[in-house]
């Protein structure tokens, strides 16, 4: 995945410390936690790329107090606040928090009233047309509840790599054969083997952005676009290959037969820094800034930069060899 999913993953249990503490009659803190998620929304570097406190409370709308959750967070992938206001709500279950538009009121309604604890729960609740029937619930609230429900069902799907395969193959042929479309390959985790792939990231080349973004969005296997940009596009994909059941029943898979793809254009002498940046780990991308530091450098997704100067970005050997290491096969990039 991209490493700017964790400033989405933090964004929101930003907001729902704003949604609980809101509920307790809190003034103002709900509302500096929401400027807070904004920013990160906003934000165009992976927050795991700051280097220390004082860079995130540079940020506007990030103070000391909203910092320290951020590394919190990077660190052990909990904040401890949000657990405890969790406790204080009546045990209201983490996993309906996740929910956008749900909240603390009608979180614990459905708790008491449906027996409702997981968002598999609430999705079979909201196709069953129970919520409507709740006081507060119109269908239209419903309908919107269980959108965002699958959203939350989305961001832990994944997939055995195997039998994705000939679905991502079939993938890059179709780009391929798109007019304008000089490079394209598959990025992040698939690219690394991992054994199983939460969604697919592909880049792709080409002096005419908007025009081959267009085409892509185009193409049959294309569904629901939810970003369609020169920069990026963002749609599911229907995949052909029956889900495994042993991995069903260790619910490392969701049980929807549709994958994310994220498709990066970009330059095509940032070529090797932008492929080595989205194929990650985010722990080998880390490694990789640090020895860049270490010499008065810079390495992000557009190069590896002295000051202004590029030293190197079209291939990912060439960043390595001027960092002084041995070129590392995706699959040995650890994360």
């Amino acid at each position: 995945m991209f490493l700017m999913e964790n400033n989405a993953r933090i964004a929101m249990l930003l907001r729902q410390i704003a949604a609980l503490l809101e509920e307790q009659g809190v003034d103002f803190k709900p509302a500096a936690y929401r400027r807070a998620a904004k920013v990160l929304d906003e934000l165009k570097r992976d927050v795991s790329t700051f280097n220390d406190l004082k860079e995130l409370e540079a940020l506007p709308g990030i103070g000391e107090s909203i910092a320290k959750k951020i590394q919190e967070y990077l660190k052990t992938k909990r904040i401890a606040a949000l657990d405890k206001l969790l406790g204080m709500q009546g045990g209201i279950s983490p996993a309906l928090m996740e929910v956008e538009d749900l909240g603390p009121k009608r979180a614990r309604q459905l708790q008491m009233a449906l027996g409702i604890q997981t968002v598999a729960d609430l999705i079979k609740a909201a196709e069953a047309g129970k919520l409507s029937g709740l006081p507060g619930f119109s269908e239209i609230m419903q309908a919107k509840i269980l959108e965002n429900a699958k959203h939350v069902s989305e961001r832990v799907r994944r997939f055995p790599r195997e039998e994705l395969k000939d679905d991502v193959a079939a993938l890059l042929k179709k780009i391929w054969g798109v007019r304008g479309v000089e490079r394209c390959e598959v990025a992040g985790s698939f690219r690394r083997e991992k054994e199983t792939v939460g969604d697919i990231d592909v880049l792709v080349v080409t002096k005419s952005a908007k025009d081959v973004s267009d085409a892509i969005a185009e193409l049959p296997i294309v569904h629901d676009v939810v970003a369609h940009g020169d920069k990026k596009l963002s749609f599911d994909m229907a995949v052909g290959t029956p889900l495994r059941p042993a991995l069903l029943q260790a619910k490392v898979l969701g049980s929807a037969g549709q994958v994310r793809v994220d498709i990066r254009f970009v330059a095509r002498d940032q070529w090797g820094a932008a492929l080595l940046y989205f194929t990650g780990s985010k722990e080998h991308n880390i490694a990789l800034r640090k020895k860049a530091i270490q010499s008065g450098w810079k390495l992000n997704e557009y190069g590896l930069f002295e000051g202004e100067k590029v030293i190197a970005s079209r291939e990912e050997e060439d960043i390595y060899r001027a960092l002084g290491l041995p070129y590392l096969d995706p699959v040995k990039r650890l994360g």
